[in-house]
């Protein structure tokens, strides 16, 4: 249900706008500071570069940007700072694809379903080429956290597909919305006289500034547009996947896809895998040898900006301009027999920050934990509302890798480890909070706002649309219908049944005991250990101390202790305090809103940008004034 992130963050986005205009300059200084940088040290030579072992080289295609003509570089700014991104064009991708086919070190694709943003046309290029690529006897593996239906096109035709046991599809079929401005024009006193050629009668353009819905003409040839993009992109996937065009109609009309396992069932994935699982069926097509995985950009420039690290000291600039081919689990020791790994703020998908938990970087933090040969025991340091609910499984799925490893995890309660929070916890081999922790609220939520009477009675919108299926698509305009809502709802009562399922697991408790103190009831950490929630009540200190017992070390210094993820380069965090929220909060200070109501407003923004509808989340903040 992808579209909860872009209508929902498009309406909070358009509200905040207005906060964004007055820190624009601040950013200037940061483009100096780094294009200089560049510019001064670009014409460093490193002849000195070692050669590496391509074999066994996966690439890794991931479509989670916009694909245009061509390649661009660009520089970005937001409520996060500064951010340089690039686009990848379509000629360099099918140019890509066709050398790959060709490199004797590359064995397959590793494809990411989340989807593609791109018009019919350039999506029946970019399938082609990967059609192409299959014809050459290599193989390609799609898997994801979710998958559109874009995604779903675009892979269809792959040897397996796999999907997250906690993720979802989304397959409602396609529709067509036209919003139009009459009556709010009518209301702020403006007029649009408009002139057509003889007889243009489907030239629509127009319709927005002089009607309040479709045309018999344009709704014609809407529908025939919307209906045969339909039938070429349905006809794909029944090919594809060897599933009859009729059940695809069927999956559409009822909104079939309401769990993960529903798409086993319907035969458009071959299985549900956790990301490690689908990294060793890679491993089982290599043979069992472990694979190398370069991104698809970094595969068609694998030289990038090598040699600036030579020049530059600091994990910030060797990240930015780092030269290694390809990404290894490799095992790397950390130094200190014990880790704190630090679970601060709401959770979402992607990367984290001190103020929020990234369902990537702390799973990354995690798995270096488990890799590491001379970490014993880690503590998870949790402080945390909730949040997503599919970011949330993730990173417990890496909270059980570790303990398999057999190593010791011991959760230590802040503030907060509730809902989502306490999903991450919930496999410790012990579990400390303070009295005043608050904890618990094991339950599920979903929440799509709608604005119909904003829209059309104050602003005087008006929306028309055309659709293959009656409930494709979900906006602002209208509430949720029926079906949409029974299977929201199914969604819903599925994750709520696994939370409770692996809180039952990981306390050793029923599913109906721990149903009766579900139900999404907050607890104070006094209240959890006599329901049996925590284990016992003390602070960090002792959630360390016990974890060094379990593990079997005598004795324990702060010095013998790593935290993760690690702190932020104090320059990275020079420069993104130049470009970013810090700046913006300061605004906002001075201008009298309190620092706490503006992180909460980043807070909700968070949980509007997520990909996630569905939240394991407490709906609000305790503070003592």
């Amino acid at each position: 249900m992808s579209f909860f992130k872009n209508v929902a963050s498009s309406f909070v986005g358009a509200s905040l706008a207005f906060i964004i205009s007055g820190t624009v300059l601040s950013f200037v200084f940061v483009g100096v500071f780094i294009g200089g940088i560049v510019s001064s040290l670009g014409d460093i030579e490193n002849d000195d570069v070692e050669p590496v072992d391509k074999s066994n080289t996966v690439i890794r295609m991931e479509f989670d940007g916009p694909i245009t003509e061509r390649s661009t570089q660009d520089a970005n700014f937001s409520l996060g700072g500064f951010e340089a991104s690039s686009t990848m064009g379509l000629r360099d991708i099918i140019k890509g694809l066709e050398q790959a086919a060709e490199d004797k070190d590359v064995e397959g694709i590793y494809m990411n379903l989340e989807g593609a943003a791109a018009a019919p046309s350039t999506m029946l290029d970019l399938r082609n080429a990967i059609d192409g690529f299959q014809e050459s006897g290599k193989w390609i593996i799609g898997w994801g956290e979710m998958a559109t239906m874009g995604g779903m096109y675009l892979t269809s035709s792959a040897d397996e597909l796999y999907l997250h046991p906690n993720g979802y599809a989304d397959f409602s079929g396609m529709r067509l919305q036209t919003t139009y401005y009459t009556g709010m024009l009518d209301k702020i006193g403006v007029g649009m006289t408009v002139l057509r050629g003889p007889d243009n009668e489907f030239k629509s353009a127009v319709e927005p500034y002089t009607r309040t819905s479709m045309s018999a003409s344009n709704r014609k040839q809407m529908n025939a547009l919307l209906d045969d993009i339909w039938n070429q992109t349905s006809g794909a996937i029944s090919e594809g996947r060897n599933v009859d065009a009729s059940s695809l109609d069927e999956i559409a009309d009822n909104i079939a896809l309401r769990t993960a396992e529903d798409a086993v069932q319907w035969e458009l994935f071959d299985g549900l895998l956790y990301e490690d699982e689908f990294k060793e069926r890679i491993k089982e097509r290599l043979d069992g040898e472990e694979p190398t995985y370069v991104s698809f950009a970094d595969y068609l420039n694998p030289g990038g900006m090598e040699g600036l690290e030579l020049a530059l000291e600091g994990d910030f600039f060797e990240s930015l301009f780092s030269s290694d081919y390809g990404d290894k689990e490799e095992v790397e020791e950390l130094g200190s027999p014990l880790a704190v790994i630090y679970a601060v703020g709401a959770i979402d998908m992607g990367e984290g920050d001190d103020q929020s938990i990234g369902s990537t970087t702390l799973s990354e933090a995690i798995r270096r934990a488990r890799l590491a040969p001379d970490v014993e025991a880690v503590v998870l340091r949790v402080s945390s509302p909730g949040g997503s609910a599919l970011a949330s499984d993730i990173i417990w799925r890496e909270t059980e890798l570790l303990k398999e490893a057999g190593k010791t995890l011991v959760v230590s309660m802040g503030d907060y480890a509730a809902s989502g929070g306490y999903y991450i916890s919930a496999g410790a081999d012990r579990i400390f909070a303070n009295p005043t922790t608050i904890t618990g609220s094991i339950g599920v939520f979903g929440m799509l706002p709608y604005a119909e009477e904003l829209l059309e009675d104050k602003m005087g919108l008006a929306f028309d649309d055309v659709k293959t299926h009656a409930h494709a698509g979900i906006g602002l305009d209208a509430p949720l219908d029926a079906v949409q809502r029974e299977a929201m709802n199914a969604s819903i009562t599925n994750i709520y049944e696994d939370f409770v399922g692996i809180v039952a697991d990981g306390r050793g408790m029923s599913y109906d005991d721990v149903d009766a103190i579900a139900r999404g009831r907050v607890w104070t950490g006094s209240d959890a250990l006599e329901v049996g929630l925590v284990d016992e009540l003390g602070d960090l200190d002792a959630a360390i101390a016990h974890a060094a017992e379990l593990a079997g070390l005598d004795s324990l210094d702060e010095e013998d202790i790593v935290f993760l993820p690690e702190a932020v380069d104090p320059l990275e965090a020079f420069v993104k305090d130049i470009a970013g929220a810090e700046i913006l909060g300061d605004a906002l200070v001075g201008a009298g809103i309190p620092a706490e109501q503006w992180r909460q407003w980043l807070s909700v923004k968070r949980m509007v940008d997520s990909k996630d509808p569905i939240q394991a989340r407490m709906p609000y903040y305790i503070d003592i004034r």
